[in-house]
């Protein structure tokens, strides 16, 4: 849509991953901000946030919006738990970047009032010159600093992320059967690549074969308050039919001019698909009395006589 401002280049891959993932339901849902929001019960102003990368998105939000766009839920929680480990709390804040948070504690300059006491001079014959001392808050601050280095010191020196003591076990909270830290990410290329191709499509649901991840509406009609929607997979070489706000709809079907053809059930949102291309496939739905359809190049609107 040409509405998503670019991501900060310092956030990690897997925070974009994340992000990238969720505008793309957005997109393909036809949804605003204020609809996401009225319908996970989060704020549009926090929306906002998440989708622009300014702030990580709380596991239920992201969930909701997941069941929103029938995504794979295991699979949304395996993108959310990575970006999750990989963000810091300067990220949250809008400092200036999550990978930031550890390089470089901030260490104010030294307060000439409160500095450490100069002494000049040889000492008196005989005696020793006492060190001087830290004075007032400057000691407590310098005993601060020197505790928060010695402390990222030791972690990062023992590594405890790279030990191997979580591997094999999935953080708390993840669905059953998902795979240890570190999991493997899938772009939406990849998770579609490794789908059906073509005629192996045939008959199967997009969603569960992740033909969706880098489908591309290929024309749109609206009337009568639904969006009929041909929809094509460059990677799986499929179409298949989709119509938002399904209920009251009967007889969402694809067909292709060899004869093929993929039928929802009455009020479904989208059908089976097809293993052709764009150019011989057409999607039809009939609500309110009228026939709804479009290809490639086309749409139109007919009565409806008699059952469907």
């Amino acid at each position: 849509m040409g509405r998503w401002q670019p991501l900060r280049s310092d956030l990690p891959a897997e925070v974009v991953r994340l992000v990238r993932e969720l505008r793309q339901y957005v997109d393909r849902c036809e949804l605003n901000t204020e609809t996401v929001a009225a319908k996970t019960g989060y704020s549009r102003s926090s929306w906002l946030r998440y989708l622009n990368g300014r702030r990580l998105p709380p596991w239920p939000a992201v969930a909701g919006l997941g069941r929103l766009a029938q995504a794979d839920a295991e699979y949304l929680r395996v993108l959310w738990e990575s970006a999750a480990h990989a963000w810091t709390p300067t990220g949250q804040t809008g400092g200036t970047g999550p990978a930031t948070a550890l390089r470089r504690p901030a260490v104010r300059a030294a307060d000439p009032a409160t500095s450490v006491t100069s002494v000049t001079g040889p000492a008196p014959e005989g005696k020793r010159r006492p060190r001087s001392k830290p004075t007032g808050p400057r000691a407590g601050v310098l005993s601060a600093v020197a505790a928060v280095c010695s402390l990222l010191a030791a972690i990062l020196l023992a590594r405890p992320w790279d030990t191997g003591a979580d591997a094999g076990r999935p953080p708390d909270g993840v669905p059953a059967g998902a795979p240890g830290w570190p999991w493997p990410l899938r772009s939406a290329v990849d998770g579609a690549a490794a789908a059906c191709r073509s005629a192996g499509c045939r008959g199967l649901d997009p969603y569960r074969e992740r033909c969706d991840r880098d489908s591309v509406a290929v024309h749109r009609l609206r009337a009568y308050g639904r969006v009929l929607t041909l929809r094509y997979s460059p990677t799986c070489l499929a179409s298949w039919a989709e119509v938002e706000t399904p209920a009251g709809t009967v007889g969402l079907r694809i067909t292709t001019n060899r004869g093929d053809e993929q039928v929802a059930a009455r009020g479904g949102a989208y059908t089976a698909m097809v293993g052709s291309g764009p150019d011989a496939a057409r999607a039809t739905v009939v609500v309110a009395g009228h026939q709804l359809g479009v290809a490639r190049y086309d749409s139109w609107i007919d009565a409806v006589t008699g059952s469907v």
